[in-house]
């Protein structure tokens, strides 16, 4: 349960508490994952490898944000009281737009090819809401060949971004 505070800082009652998020105070619970917030909130912050589902990961580094002056991972950062969150410093924007730039190095863009172009790739969609183009580091092929052994997916090695959500998938779910 995330309420907006207006007027000053309150006194925690329970397991809430009170942040700090892009100058708006935010009621939240104890231990909430600020990227569980910052999605309530709409902030509309990239998040590739985090999934609800499957929990943080932490390997893709686009939900940085600034915390109290220092980059963190929404994904995995717990609230706590007193906190202050800016989701759109430069600090963290730039962060954001080279981890995006560093998972474009293992995924070939080539959006409009891809049999997989249906609206639901959150690869194609935070380039294109980070207002990507083109790719700043040349794509790196990898030796391994497509795997389509399975009849549930299909495993092709130059799309992958080393998320490490299937791995996660996979392992416990």
């Amino acid at each position: 349960m995330i309420q907006v505070q207006s007027g000053p800082s309150f006194v925690s009652v329970d397991d809430r508490l009170s942040i700090n998020v892009d100058e708006r105070l935010i009621e939240t619970r104890e231990g909430t994952l600020l990227i569980s917030v910052l999605n309530l909130l709409e902030k509309n912050l990239p998040q590739i490898c985090y999934h609800e589902s499957l929990g943080t990961i932490g390997t893709c580094d686009t939900c940085i944000v600034d915390v109290n002056g220092k980059l963190e991972r929404a994904c995995s950062t717990a609230v706590y009281s007193g906190m202050v969150v800016h989701t759109d410093a430069p600090g963290a924007r730039s962060a954001r737009l080279e981890a995006i730039h560093r998972i474009l190095k293992n995924h070939e863009l080539y959006c409009t090819l891809c049999d997989f172009n249906n609206g639901n790739c959150s690869v194609h969609d935070t380039a294109r809401s980070a207002g990507i183009d083109n790719q700043k580091y040349p794509f790196t092929r990898k030796s391994y060949p497509i795997d389509d052994s399975n009849p549930f997916y299909r495993y092709d090695p130059d799309q992958c971004i080393l998320c490490g959500r299937c791995v996660q998938a996979c392992q416990n779910v």
